[in-house]
């Protein structure tokens, strides 16, 4: 059977990587600590986060799927969108952090 992608889902894909157990540790910590079931949403969040201020073209903002998840965990749009557009602005605070002596 074939099954449809609908408009809007995304093709998720799987990649491979070795950790050392300290890190995955620290990330299944701090991924309770966040309300993350499992290490692999922080893991994604981080990397959409880099994309982002890496201006690749990638915006958490576009992530439609990954919005959702948080609606439906109760975080309301007032502070997805403020967490998006404090994240789009990061690389610009850092390099104003760097020029002061």
């Amino acid at each position: 059977m074939i099954s449809k992608i609908k408009k809007n889902q995304q093709v998720m894909v799987p990649i491979h990587i070795k950790i050392t157990e300290e890190m995955r540790d620290l990330l299944t910590q701090v991924a309770k600590s966040h309300g993350f079931p499992r290490i692999q949403g922080l893991i994604r969040l981080y990397i959409r986060r880099g994309l982002d201020a890496e201006n690749v073209g990638y915006s958490l903002a576009k992530d439609s799927r990954f919005i959702e998840k948080l609606k439906r965990q109760g975080v309301s749009d007032e502070v997805i969108f403020e967490a998006i557009e404090e994240t789009a602005n990061e690389p610009e605070a850092k390099a104003n952090d760097t020029a002061k002596p």
